[in-house]
């Protein structure tokens, strides 16, 4: 068993229940590896394959370790099956699973989901990525699990009903390139799904799932569910009639607009009969999730926004989009997997802001990518660094949006840890 996170303790539950017998496995001692030791027995800390190779039937993998990891490799070159917690669980619970994937939306999208099947009446849980793992999960007639690119990998049962959201490059350093990131990613389609709903809109997500030759239905322009223009104004609209305003939407931005409507056409694929007011009022009800364009009221009057959840160019740039660039201090910079910025920087050529503020350790290399942009910038030593030098650049009323386009690790201990010390950086330097 490789791993001793949270899914890795769901595992060891779920297998000493059944009475299999196993040894775990960790690539660092941490506090959860010491806190699993205590609970289950010895944890082997980074062995070399070779030395337990023999005793090894099936490994159960956790989502962090890729397959490219030394000892994952090295027991894919010895042909010892590979499995996860995530595989073992689909197995039993395909037939009434929605599975959500994609760069971005994944976790809006998959509460939506949720939530407007919990509102027609169904009985639904949700879990997955976003952080209640599965194994253990108690039945429900509808499960709806996001699910990483990491854990789309190693599925070899799709989900009943697949829901995919957007594509772009991203975690370029756990898959090897950014076509074996596309291809891990749409394993979810692989192993016959019933239905499989596309944001149409994406144009690479398209093409990526023709190239597997899947039939799908798309979510967008002329399509059963899409976004149109009625009265001067956007709209969800499902066969050309309007459901609900995108702007009444509590979650902000046109990207969310489409991730509630791919929430739509995945209850109805879960067979669910959307009833339109039942939607209307659902949707209208929805709580957005924390650190995705999260608003955070200041005493100065300068908005700031957590969109911690951001960990990549593309996402970024849907944030701008999503409060406009006008009055806007842009903080951003993180773990350096070495991604193109410039997307970004061609999105800020034609949106400039009022300024960016970089944080380490990539902040210094995105600012050369957009130096060309002219925009002022300012390379920070850390977060209350940043957030002193973005309430300085911040015009009276402005806003400064934390949205930093590479993920926290190895700086924090995930996306919500940074978030906290963002928010406690704007408490240290209020007015």
């Amino acid at each position: 068993m490789l791993g001793t996170g949270r899914e890795g303790a769901a595992v060891a539950e779920a297998l000493a229940a059944r009475g299999i017998a196993f040894t775990a496995v960790d690539d660092r001692e941490s506090e959860s590896s010491k806190r699993f030791a205590e609970r289950w027995g010895q944890v082997l800390i980074a062995p070399d394959f070779g030395s337990v190779a023999g005793s090894v039937d099936v490994i159960v993998k956790s989502p962090g370790f890729s397959p490219r990891h030394p000892f994952v490799a090295a027991a894919i070159a010895a042909g010892v099956p590979i499995t996860s917690g995530t595989d073992l669980w689909m197995a039993e619970n395909f037939a009434t699973t929605t599975g959500v994937t994609g760069s971005k939306g994944k976790s809006t999208t998959s509460a939506l989901t949720h939530h407007l099947t919990l509102a027609h009446g169904m009985d639904a849980t949700l879990a997955g990525n976003i952080g209640v793992p599965l194994l253990g999960l108690p039945g429900a007639a509808r499960t709806i699990v996001e699910l990483s690119s990491y854990q789309a990998q190693s599925l070899t049962v799709s989900p009943d009903v697949v829901v995919l959201t957007a594509l772009f490059p991203e975690h370029l350093d756990w898959h090897g390139s950014e076509q074996q990131y596309y291809d891990d990613k749409l394993n979810i389609l692989a192993h016959g799904p019933r239905r499989v709903i596309v944001n149409a809109e994406d144009a690479r997500l398209v093409a990526e799932v023709e190239r597997h030759g899947v039939t799908f239905e798309p979510v967008g322009p002329g399509a059963a569910w899409g976004l149109a223009m009625l009265d001067g104004a956007e709209w969800i609209v499902h066969h050309g009639e309007p459901i609900v305003r995108a702007s009444a939407l509590p979650v902000r931005g046109r990207h969310n607009a489409v991730n509630a409507a791919l929430a739509l056409a995945a209850v109805e694929a879960g067979g669910v009969t959307i009833d339109p007011e039942l939607a209307l009022a659902a949707l209208q009800s929805f709580t957005p999730l924390e650190h995705r364009l999260e608003p955070i009221a200041d005493p100065s009057g300068v908005t700031f926004v957590d969109d911690s959840l951001s960990t990549s160019p593309f996402a970024a740039i849907e944030a701008l989009k999503a409060f406009g660039s006008e009055g806007v201090v842009l903080i951003v910079g993180g773990q350096d997997r070495g991604v193109d910025y410039s997307p970004l920087a061609e999105h800020l050529a034609g949106h400039p802001v009022t300024a960016v503020v970089g944080l380490p350790p990539s902040g210094s290399r995105i600012l050369d990518v957009i130096a060309s942009t002219g925009i002022p910038s300012e390379m920070a030593e850390d977060m209350l660094d940043a957030v002193t030098r973005a309430r300085r650049l911040a015009a009276p009323g402005g806003t400064v949006l934390l949205s930093p386009a590479a993920p926290s690790y190895g700086i924090y201990r995930d996306f919500a840890h940074r978030a906290e010390v963002f928010r406690a950086a704007i408490a240290a330097t209020s007015p």
